[in-house]
């Protein structure tokens, strides 16, 4: 599986960060039904 980045990994002190997630899980009834991609 391909290594994920996180904010950790840059020199972000003193930045404006702007941070977008495609949270693409399924849902029922409004709730999360399945988080194993964004608990990774």
């Amino acid at each position: 599986m391909k290594d994920f980045k996180t904010i950790d990994d840059f020199d972000v002190r003193g930045k404006r960060v702007l941070i977008r997630v495609d949270l693409n899980v399924p849902m029922t009834s409004g709730e999360v039904a399945d988080a194993i991609r964004i608990e990774r």
